[in-house]
């Protein structure tokens, strides 16, 4: 009975850590794209919005 409690704990702790391995790599992947797209410059067009000043007075 001991052996399998043992083994049911061991297998918990596996999962644990596998667990927090994957979102660590999730994470650094996360940071490695934001600092390759801090490389290019910004790519949106430039939108000027423009109002005369008669459409305001009325």
């Amino acid at each position: 009975m001991k052996i399998l409690i043992l083994l049911f704990g061991l297998t918990a702790a596996l999962g644990t850590a596998g667990k927090k391995t994957a979102s660590d790599i999730e994470e650094i992947q996360h940071r490695q794209e934001l600092k390759e797209l801090e490389r290019y410059p910004n790519l949106l067009p430039e939108v000027v919005i423009t109002i005369s000043r008669d459409s305001l007075m009325k």
